[in-house]
């Protein structure tokens, strides 16, 4: 089937393994250390575990938080500022006597609480935390897995919470044994608890422990599905019909995420079955799933997922006309993350270690920046109109006249312009060194690494910036929003596929062989699936102009 040839594994665009996931970029806990200093928190291992315990909700003492809200109101302008610095670090925990504060007789807690609640809305405060996090899984001292599995519900999102997940992984195993408080943790009476502790020590390969496996039997479903998901990382078989036999009960999130880890073991052989929102539907993708698992488990190499990093479910979009980038939750509703105010951002790719990269068209820049905004990179460039970082670590660049690509310094290590001035409207640099480009002459081109033409055909794209998608099996993705289609050519430029939408200006294939629209007329984000039946969107009062899946 067409639609399946895309799901072809592409081994150099995805992250390998689950620790490149979590893996920091050099000098980030440089960074994180600077945050943590800023904050007046120690960075040594019992310091870090003392801040986590003062924020875990059980322990944290309530005469704590009510002293530094007095402290708001100090003489002293650096008491001040301490105060609404470990405010905003303790986030949810502090939230309801901060609320009362607001209606203080004394002005400036009010002020100082009402932008401390901002901080802790807006994520800003979990910035703290979430560099104490990947600090401690630096460090690693006796006694961490114990303090963030009992943090782990107090966490104020799901950054935090990835995060913290993260860091219990790179614990569960000590002097070549299973960490005691993550065992301990299988049989807590918290199910969020139980999860973690089950997915940490199957991502450290201590998933042969029978209280790991009797969780897949848990009385829970997220408990099941998180425990399943990672055992079946861990190739342990028997997860597999347990994650199938889940479709009909997870939300839909998690559903397509376990379609999509289905269809990465199924490559062609995947159903035609889409999950659902209605009952019987869903009923259906399960026992699609549950007859090709029958007829092909046996068979199947579960070694294909270490190929792929883990589908989180997390969808980025672009508000083009609000300058705003933000990553949806696995809900597909509520942000994780926003960074606001960049110079009309085309393009944007979410990094390792908590960084963005956006091409930022009237800033004439490409930057880095970290989940809050902050530039860490950035590249002087005209009119970008996509930025791709490369898994060298270098930055492919397209702008309306040149492909260029910069090294992590910036200097430019090679540079093309098409020949009789045709401008360039979207672009993407492939693995194997080939550039696919879409141009003003309104062709698509595929071009090797010294600009040599390798493929030509016409194409009826309207839109300029992003990139174009150009699938592993050849084929390419385009939105043609004059004929309010999406069309899928072959390598020839044969038409192999399409979808009805109104005025598409972007599509992005997903691993689970649905596609990512994003529509001009209707500002929203929709997912289509193989029968172009929509399964999910995202809608604005303004034009979400780029959307992504991860």
């Amino acid at each position: 089937m067409r639609w399946k040839q895309s799901l072809v594994l592409l081994a150099a665009s995805c992250l390998a393994g689950w620790g490149a996931r979590a893996a920091a970029e050099p000098g980030s806990i440089a960074d994180d250390e600077r945050v943590l200093r800023a904050a007046h928190v120690g960075t040594d291992g019992p310091a870090l575990l003392e801040f986590f315990r003062k924020r875990t909700v059980n322990d944290v003492d309530s005469s704590r938080i009510e002293k530094l809200i007095e402290q708001l109101g100090d003489d002293s302008f650096d008491v001040r500022q301490k105060a609404s610095a470990a405010l905003a670090a303790l986030g949810n925990v502090a939230v309801p006597l901060l609320n009362q504060a607001t209606h203080s007789d004394d002005i400036e807690v009010v002020r100082r609480s009402e932008k401390c609640l901002e901080q802790i809305k807006a994520g800003s405060g979990a910035a703290v935390p979430l560099a104490a996090a990947r600090v401690l899984r630096q460090r690693k001292p006796p006694g961490a897995a114990a303090v963030l599995l009992a943090f782990l519900p107090s966490a104020e999102n799901d950054l935090l919470s990835e995060e913290v997940r993260n860091t219990l992984a790179a614990l569960a195993v000590r002097d070549g044994k299973p960490e005691k408080a993550l065992v301990d943790g299988l049989g807590d009476k918290v199910p969020l608890r139980r999860a973690a502790a089950g997915e940490a020590l199957c991502r450290a390969g201590a998933k042969q422990l029978p209280a790991v496996r009797a969780l897949l039997k848990d009385s829970e479903a997220a408990v099941r599905f998180k425990v399943a998901m990672a055992l079946a990382r861990a190739r342990d078989r028997e997860a597999v019909p347990v994650l199938i036999g889940m479709l009909g009960e997870l939300p839909e999130g998690q559903a397509w995420q376990v379609v999509d880890f289905l269809c990465l073991l199924a490559e062609d052989q995947a159903p035609t079955e889409s999950v659902g929102s209605d009952l019987s539907s869903r009923q259906k993708c399960r026992d699609a799933w549950a007859g090709w698992w029958a007829k092909h488990g046996r068979k199947v190499d579960l070694a294909k997922l270490d190929r792929a990093a883990p589908l989180l479910g997390y969808t980025m979009v672009i508000l083009l006309d609000r300058n705003l980038i933000m990553e949806l939750g696995a809900d597909g509703k509520t942000p994780r993350w926003k960074i606001e105010d960049v110079q009309f951002p085309l393009d944007a790719q979410v990094l390792p270690g908590g960084r963005v990269l956006v091409a930022e068209q009237q800033g004439n820049r490409v930057t880095e920046r970290t989940t809050k905004g902050e530039v860490k990179w950035e590249k002087q460039i005209d009119g970008p109109l996509m930025a791709q970082r490369l898994p060298n670590g270098n930055t492919f660049i397209a702008t309306r006249t040149q492909l260029v690509e910069v090294d992590r310094t910036g200097k430019e290590v090679s540079s093309h312009s098409q020949p009789g001035g045709d401008l360039i409207m979207k672009a993407q640099k492939l693995p194997n060194g080939d550039v696919g480009v879409v141009t003003m002459g309104r062709r698509f081109l595929r071009l090797d690494s010294t600009g040599k033409e390798l493929a030509s055909f016409k194409v009826n794209v309207a839109t300029s910036g992003g990139r174009i998608d150009v699938l592993p099996n050849g084929h390419v993705l385009v939105p043609e929003m004059a004929r309010d289609k999406v069309v899928e050519y072959d390598s020839g430029g044969k038409p192999v596929w399409e979808a009805d939408i109104e005025e598409p200006i972007a599509a992005v294939r997903l691993r689970n062989g649905n596609t990512l629209v994003n529509s001009m007329k209707q500002k929203r984000a929709v997912e289509l699936d193989r029968a172009g039946k929509e399964v999910w969107e995202y809608k604005s009062n303004t034009r979400v102009t780029r959307a992504w899946r991860r």
